[in-house]
């Protein structure tokens, strides 16, 4: 399954992650530094394998890869961050 990032969405890097604002619904989110990561390194569209590739290439504990991606994957779609593409 692939997924798009909502282009109305205004991010801003903290010390601690990443705030990201949704100008369609005036929400905000703070990520942290890991899910600010995986927010940077994608591209406009992306799917979970993408998503895992970035946590091994870049973090050295990752925790329970398996639920975190789908957790992250849920949580953006919830607060309108990303939608599915297709």
């Amino acid at each position: 399954m692939m997924y798009k990032k909502n282009p109305k969405i205004i991010e801003k890097k903290t010390e601690q992650g990443m705030l990201i604002f949704n100008a369609d619904t005036g929400h905000m989110v703070e990520l942290n530094i890991t899910a600010a990561l995986l927010w940077e390194k994608t591209g406009e569209s992306f799917d979970s394998e993408e998503l895992k590739k970035i946590l091994l290439d870049n973090c050295s504990n990752i925790g329970d890869i398996e639920k975190d991606i789908p957790y992250f994957i849920e949580k953006a779609i919830e607060n309108g961050m990303v939608e599915k593409d297709g």
